[in-house]
């Protein structure tokens, strides 16, 4: 079994086939998908599609990117979306410093606001830190205690030495099958496998042979979960074991983390 750890089924990309593109990520052995809230008005959606697949499992949030859509009302109303539904984590939260144009004190308010929900009601995080890892960490120190994920890691060795020491898993997806994401596979070999998840970002981030795979396809470039296996086996080679035994531990780990045995 395969657990993809991060992927946005509930996009509107994925309107037209999301119970065949299911059926293959089952028919590989990806039985579990984890799927992240963005913002308020996408949460019923996320819980109608959890409900209706039992393979989907829900977390909600409000991402750094639709920041100028949130509002405070969104966090009490995120309080309610926690009580009223079985969740996993709190998110998509986070920090997101390369688009410059968002606002970076309204991101750490719903970041830091986002963390506080998630430890009053015992909760991971799934966290997204783009060219933000430093502050992700320092606010993460002043809130101990703290677990979840990192989506999509994309920091240096050292950060990620602490992030781990915090309690933190590291995701990773699409941008490892590349050959030329040197400085990643690098990164992604050096860290012990009990902290890594595997997870596609769905429709986004797209694996290196998603063109293939979807060559007859409107959307050629449209990554979904039964495209995990490719993050899989390039982890498997970068160190130096075989599908089976990534595919078991990232299981373990995500199992761990979102408490789904």
């Amino acid at each position: 079994m395969i657990i993809d750890s991060h992927c946005h089924i509930d996009f509107n990309d994925f309107d037209l086939d999301r119970e065949q593109v299911l059926a293959r990520a089952s028919q590989l052995g990806i039985k579990k998908i984890i799927v992240p809230g963005v913002m308020q008005k996408t949460w019923d959606k996320i819980s109608r599609y959890c409900k209706q697949y039992p393979q989907l499992y829900p977390c909600f949030g409000l991402h750094p990117y639709y920041i100028e859509q949130h509002s405070e009302n969104d966090l009490s109303l995120l309080k309610q979306q926690i009580q009223q539904n079985t969740t996993v984590a709190v998110g998509e939260c986070g920090l997101d410093f390369y688009l410059k144009d968002l606002d970076k004190t309204k991101q750490q308010f719903y970041f830091e606001s986002q963390l506080d929900i998630a430890r009053e009601f015992s909760l991971p995080v799934v966290i997204h830190a783009r060219k933000s890892t430093e502050e992700i960490i320092k606010t993460l120190k002043r809130r101990p205690g703290l677990n979840g994920m990192i989506h999509s890691y994309s920091g240096s060795y050292e950060q990620a030495v602490q992030l781990i020491d915090l309690g933190f898993y590291l995701s990773f997806g699409g941008p490892v099958t590349y050959e030329k994401s040197s400085r990643l596979r690098k990164l992604v070999q050096s860290l012990p496998l009990e902290s890594i998840l595997v997870e596609t970002d769905a429709p986004d981030q797209p694996v290196a042979k998603a063109s293939v795979y979807n060559a007859r396809a409107a959307n050629s470039r449209r990554n979904e979960p039964a495209y995990i296996t490719d993050v899989v086996d390039t982890i498997a080679q970068l160190h130096n074991k075989n599908r089976e035994e990534i595919a078991a531990i990232t299981t373990e780990n995500a199992n761990r983390l979102f408490q789904l045995v």
